[in-house]
């Protein structure tokens, strides 16, 4: 499982759209961090996520799931 760093360090990169590698000091090195998205990418981790945001979002706002 990865820490709360990882997540938080893709989130920054997802949210500023920059590089992977120019990550701010702040968080684990961009190796670390691709690593485990590329993981999770692989496991299908991300899509579930994904449809899930997607799923809460529509189901809040009164639509079809």
């Amino acid at each position: 499982m990865a820490s709360p760093d990882i997540v938080d360090a893709i989130r920054y990169l997802v949210d500023n759209g920059v590089k992977r590698r120019a990550l701010p000091a702040v968080y684990p090195p961009w190796q670390t961090v691709y690593y485990h998205f590329a993981a999770w990418r692989r496991r299908g981790a991300i899509g579930f996520l994904r449809d899930q945001l997607r799923r809460q979002i529509r189901t809040g706002q009164g639509r079809c799931p």
